[in-house]
């Protein structure tokens, strides 16, 4: 052993320690590298499942009474007192032409993140947050979509489950969606 022949020398014997721990160490552990996770939350209209992007929603509340606003498209719920914040309410449903949402116990608000437009989204129900790898991710829309195919940004595929990836902001900023007069 090395050890013995330094042993006069507290620098040698040191170095030989440090030779002998380096030799007989265990290497690390290989390195495996994650795949990307896209992270959003889940909401249902009618039988279609919809993920949005987290930053583009700033909360998630039940329900609250709705006012009517008279003299406007029939999508337009009415506006919404949530904590002292007046929000238009939009039925994302009835907006791209499907179902009106049914108001029940799971019906949510979704609001918009957007300081220039206060603005919220009534969904039928919230799923809570899905997580889809990269490999899951379908970019392409097709126009067969209708009027929602505008506001995708693509689809993802989960257990042969189909969830389509919303745009909140590009719905926000649309003509169609600003203009809600009858």
């Amino acid at each position: 052993m090395a050890t013995s022949q330094a042993a006069g020398n507290p620098l040698s014997l040191l170095q030989c320690l440090d030779d002998e721990a380096r030799t007989s160490a265990p290497g690390l552990p290989e390195q495996v590298e994650t795949p990307a996770v896209w992270s959003g939350l889940a909401v249902k209209l009618e039988d279609q499942g919809f993920v949005v992007a987290l930053g583009e929603i700033s909360e998630v509340v039940p329900l609250v009474t709705l006012t009517p606003v008279p003299l406007t498209k029939r999508w337009l719920r009415g506006v919404a007192n949530v904590r002292g914040e007046l929000l238009s309410v939009v039925d994302l449903a009835d907006f791209f032409g499907l179902l009106p949402v049914e108001i029940d116990d799971k019906s949510r608000l979704l609001i918009i993140n957007d300081p220039l437009i206060r603005s919220a989204v009534l969904v039928g129900e919230v799923s809570g947050m899905k997580y889809f790898y990269e490999d899951e991710e379908m970019r392409h829309v097709s126009e067969s979509e209708g009027p929602i195919s505008k506001y995708l940004k693509g689809s993802f595929v989960q257990d042969h489950v189909r969830w389509q990836w919303l745009d909140l902001q590009r719905l926000s900023q649309a003509d169609s969606f600003l203009h809600v007069a009858a």
